[in-house]
């Protein structure tokens, strides 16, 4: 549970003091769920609220005194607003913004009044920055699963059509290979043939599965198990390349509500995801952990009926080059791929699948390089 950090005073203020008024307003701020930032006469921040402490990743200690358009020179507009009303005395407002920090951006929605005294005169300003993160995720989520629902009625209705087709040009070219056992350049053509096929295949079933996923069963499950089961399995691939695993994991953790088959699809597709990124010798590290994340704690509260869900962590980081930037906002898109033979599938998928879970799923680039893919999903109590 988010538990507000309120200040601690030597004496208890006198009730209706103006200091106990003062006091009262900082916890007011302090429990607000936007970003509340208060400036003075000179633009300079006098109150930093927790919740903008907890979007900007910065301490309170670290903005105060400090020029407004300073501490957000990464996000100009800020300084601008803020310099506008102390000059005109009139609120302002953005409706759309990326507030840029620590390598983020982050949409968020800007409005700006100036604090006036008893007799009119300016004593700074009043920014709100309300995060717009969760709001845009749902928006993104409404229209890629809209398009899916139209892709997957398109695949249900061509995969019997594509299946049984491809399913007698496999049979005609084993049949080929088996009566020309004594030419080897037709063994080589029809192998080329049989591998490509099945390469189809798997293609309209992730089709299928993107398009229509499997409603999970969900039962308590413990994720260390599949995550162990998964490694298991990669282990040829994985000495193949030199790769290092690492296992940053509680075992002590509660079990998730998850369907296992489901689950094992997730994090295969993932850690080998991270295995083609990386060159000979690199390292994936998995790490599990309680989350406790702000923003995935305030969702939480929104979703459950009784404001109290919680939620288990995992992280699958590698060594590699890391995502494009450019290329962060899409790597769930369906059949977007950096890869010369992905489908563009795999990923997308995975979103599918935590998502029906209760979950949530998102990449970003490690600050000290490489990649992190964290899927989050809803714990069997909760």
């Amino acid at each position: 549970m988010l538990r507000t950090r309120l200040r601690r005073r030597a004496a208890r203020p006198e009730p209706g003091s103006a200091r106990a008024e003062f006091e009262r307003l900082e916890n007011v701020l302090a429990s607000l769920g936007d970003a509340v930032i208060l400036t003075d006469e000179h633009d300079r921040i006098t109150l930093f609220n927790q919740a903008a402490q907890e979007l900007t990743g910065w301490s309170e200690a670290h903005v105060l005194q400090r020029p407004c358009a300073e501490v957000f020179a990464k996000t100009p507009t800020i300084g601008s607003m803020v310099e506008h009303t102390r000059l005109s005395e009139q609120s302002q407002s953005c409706g759309q913004e990326a507030l840029a920090v620590n390598g983020r951006r982050i949409p968020v929605r800007l409005s700006c009044s100036p604090i006036l005294g008893p007799v009119e005169e300016f004593q700074g300003t009043a920014l709100v920055v309300h995060d717009l993160s969760y709001q845009k995720k749902l928006e993104d989520e409404a229209r890629r699963n809209e398009t899916l629902a139209r892709l997957g009625g398109l695949v249900a209705g061509l995969a019997h059509e594509v299946k049984n087709p491809l399913g007698g040009i496999k049979g005609a070219a084993q049949l080929l290979a088996r009566r020309f056992a004594d030419q080897p350049e037709v063994g080589d053509y029809t192998g080329v043939m049989i591998r490509e096929i099945d390469r189809l295949s798997r293609l309209v079933e992730q089709l299928l599965t993107l398009g229509a996923p499997p409603a999970p069963d969900l039962v308590p499950l413990n994720v260390h198990k599949v995550i162990r089961e998964v490694l298991a399995l990669m282990a040829p691939e994985l000495s193949a390349k030199h790769i290092a695993v690492r296992l940053q994991i509680d075992p002590s953790l509660p079990d998730v509500r998850a369907e296992e088959a489901q689950l094992h699809h997730v994090f295969l597709n993932l850690i080998k995801n991270a295995l083609e990124a990386l060159p000979e010798h690199g390292a994936i590290t998995l790490t599990t952990r309680m989350e406790t994340d702000f923003h995935i704690r305030r969702r939480a509260a929104r979703d459950a009926a009784d404001g109290a869900g919680k939620f288990l962590r995992v992280e699958v980081a590698d060594t590699g080059p890391g995502f494009p930037d450019a290329d962060l906002e899409r790597v769930f898109e369906p059949f977007f791929t950096t890869k010369p033979r992905g489908s563009g599938l795999g990923l997308a998928i995975c979103e599918r699948i935590v998502a029906a879970h209760g979950g949530d799923i998102h990449a970003e680039n490690r600050p000290g390089g490489g990649a992190v893919v964290t899927v989050t999903l809803p714990l069997a109590g909760s």
